[in-house]
This record gives structure tokens, C-alpha cells and sequence, in this order.
């Protein structure tokens, strides 16, 4: 990639001077920009920010790079547009084309069009390509309305892969197990339409008020060996096992069954549904701000003397807690427990029960 320059400024040059000069800034603006996405995706794809102490892609923008939060998806869109066209990627990190045609390219081009519209974006002025970018996109939405209909067995279906670790996939059951005991969808609906729903779901509740009860809708059951710690969640597929930091994370939040001892909560229901109204039912991680999936955390580890009272608990998203867990205290030390004063308050989050029992 080309050093960028930028030319010196002075006052009371000529026109035509500050008009080169300008014009050579925002090349170099522009350049910088497209350096700039460039290096994102590569957080992003290699999820970098993990290795950089934060548990998301958006609390590494926000809290590292100072990102609001429209810049953040700007440049999280732009990231996925370079990841899901290698081809252009590779145009843009060559300099081959600028970001400007880019965008235009990333609003037609799939996998399969993309070399044709990097080469027609390298051999067409930009003008001309907004023009033929529009004319594919009118065209497009002329077939989606039904002026061009293909047969059925012309557009094979799409296959979307989804990798769960063993509480993920644990959660993911419990929660199709409960659709269909309250019979939330039709008989023959498959995964995909409940994902779908679930996913417009999320949409409309961040419009919608909800109401919260110390009683999660759902429970995942993990059996913990007494003996040596280790912890698998029970799935359809077997005991998926937990890695150490997931089952500290349950040490802080779950209920626990043992044979011979009355169930018990690690957190007392009362108490926990004042933690989360305190904290707003938000994630209290600086720039996560989660709805969803919430814990409470134990500042300091009941191991090492901590306890229940509230000054000691804080609401996190399962994925900061998680991080919490594997990085320490420290990494994470800038979280609130005062949440954001705004916004819709979550749905109730999932709990785990935890059967301490020997494994056999």
C-alpha cells in the first residue's frame, strides 16, 4: 500500500494552487479511509479484538477506537462487504479502485459477480458505474416484484451454517423445546422460520416495553464433576463440555442441585432481580450495553471472600462475563453498574442449573 502524503498548508496562495492542494487532501482522505477498513475487517475477521482484551468487535470500537456507534456500523458494514467480496478486497488494498467505487460495487456484486464489476469498476469512470449499479438494482427489484419469475428449481436454496459451543447449542434446545410447548409456531414451521421469527422478535422489542420476573423463561442443565471441576451442558447430541471460564461464569449465576441438599440459587432471586433493575437490564461493559442473555457477575469471587450484597454484583451479557472469566477483572474494569438511563428494558434472561454429580 502507498504512502499517503499530504501537502503542506499555506495561506494566500493561488486558486489554482489551493484547488490542487485540496483536491490531493481528500484523495488522501479517502485512501486513509479505505487503509482504515481495511485494517477493521482484519480485526474483525480474525477477531483480533479478543486477543486485544475486549469481548466484542463493538466494545473494541467504541472503548479503544472511540467509535460512535454509526461509525461503528458503518465501517462494521464496509468490513463485511471486503469479507464477503474477496475479489474487491484485494482491488481495493491494491489501490486498483478507490472506496467510492467500491461502495458501489458491494451494493450489486455477490460472490459470483464480483470480478465482472471490479473490472468494470476499473475500466469505467464513477459516474458511469453509479449509472449501471442503478440500472442492476432497478433490474433487480423489477424481478423480486414478479416481472421475471424463475423456476422454482432455477434458485436452489441457501445453506446458513451455525457453530454452537455445548451451552450455546444447550440454550438454542431449551428454547425450541419451549416454542413448541406453547405452541408459538405452527406445527410444520422449520428452523428457519423460528430463527426468522425470533429475529423479528428482537426487532420489535426494542420498541416494546416488556415485563421482567426473577424466574428465567428457560434453564440449561449442566452437570459439574465434584471431584475435578469440569462441567458439560446436557444437549441432544451427548454432554457438550464447558470450557473453565463458561463454568466459572455458571459458578456466579445458577442454580445448584446436589443429591441430598435442597436447590439452591448462588444469588438469591430477590436480590438478582434488584441487580438487573438497577443496572437498567442492560450490560453494564462499557460500549456493549446488551439486552440480551444477561448475568450477574460477582465483582470479587465468592472464592475470594466476595458476596452477595449488590455493591459486589453487576449485570453482563453472557458473552462479557464470559470474557470476564478468561481475561480477569482487569480488562474490564471500566464497566458501570449504572446502564444507560434509555431505551427498552430486556427480555428475561436464561439461567443455568448446574447437577453437581460424579460423573460416571
Amino acid at each position: 500500500m502507498t504512502a499517503i502524503q499530504l501537502p503542506d498548508f499555506a495561506a494566500g496562495r493561488l486558486a489554482a494552487q489551493v484547488d490542487a492542494s485540496l483536491r490531493q487532501s481528500l484523495a488522501a482522505c479517502d485512501r486513509a479511509r479505505e487503509c482504515a477498513v481495511l485494517w477493521f475487517a482484519e480485526v474483525q475477521r480474525r477477531a483480533l479484538y479478543r486477543e486485544l482484551g475486549h469481548p466484542s468487535l463493538q466494545v473494541y470500537a467504541t472503548e479503544a477506537l472511540g467509535f460512535s456507534p454509526n461509525r461503528y456500523w458503518q465501517f462494521k458494514r464496509l468490513a463485511d462487504d471486503l469479507d464477503r467480496l474477496p475479489v474487491l478486497c484485494e482491488a481495493v488494498a491494491a489501490g486498483d479502485i478507490g472506496w467510492t467505487k467500491a461502495q458501489q460495487v458491494a451494493r450489486v456484486a455477490t460472490p459470483a459477480t464480483q470480478e465482472a464489476w471490479v473490472g468494470k469498476a476499473v475500466a469505467t469512470g464513477r459516474r458511469e458505474l453509479e449509472r449501471e449499479v442503478r440500472q442492476a438494482r432497478c433490474q433487480l427489484r423489477r424481478r423480486k416484484s414478479g416481472a421475471v419469475v424463475a423456476a422454482p428449481e432455477a434458485v436452489p436454496p441457501a445453506t446458513i451454517t451455525l457453530r454452537a459451543d455445548g451451552l450455546q447449542l444447550a440454550r438454542f434446545e431449551a428454547l425450541m423445546e419451549r416454542v413448541r410447548k406453547l405452541r408459538l409456531a405452527d406445527a410444520d414451521a422449520d428452523r428457519m422460520d423460528l430463527v426468522l421469527a425470533g429475529l423479528e422478535a428482537l426487532v420489535a422489542s426494542a420498541t416494546a416495553e416488556a415485563t421482567h420476573a426473577s424466574t428465567p423463561p428457560v434453564q440449561v442443565v449442566v452437570h459439574q464433576c465434584p471431584d475435578c471441576g469440569e462441567a458439560a451442558a446436557v444437549t441432544s447430541r451427548g454432554e457438550q463440555r464447558l470450557a473453565p471460564a463458561q463454568v466459572a461464569a455458571l459458578a456466579c449465576d445458577a442454580r445448584v442441585r446436589e443429591p441430598g441438599k435442597p436447590n439452591r440459587a448462588t444469588i438469591p432471586p430477590s436480590t438478582r432481580a434488584k441487580v438487573l433493575a438497577r443496572d437498567r437490564h442492560r450490560c453494564t461493559t462499557p460500549g456493549c450495553g446488551a439486552t440480551r442473555f444477561l448475568e450477574v457477575h460477582h465483582v470479587v469471587a465468592r472464592a475470594d471472600g466476595g458476596g452477595n450484597d449488590m455493591e459486589n454484583l453487576v449485570t453482563l451479557c453472557s458473552r462479557c462475563h464470559r470474557h470476564r472469566h478468561e481475561h480477569g477483572s482487569a480488562t474490564c474494569a471500566g464497566a458501570s453498574r449504572n446502564a444507560s438511563r434509555h431505551g427498552a428494558p430486556a427480555p428475561r434472561p436464561e439461567s443455568a442449573t448446574v447437577s453437581r454429580t460424579s460423573k460416571r
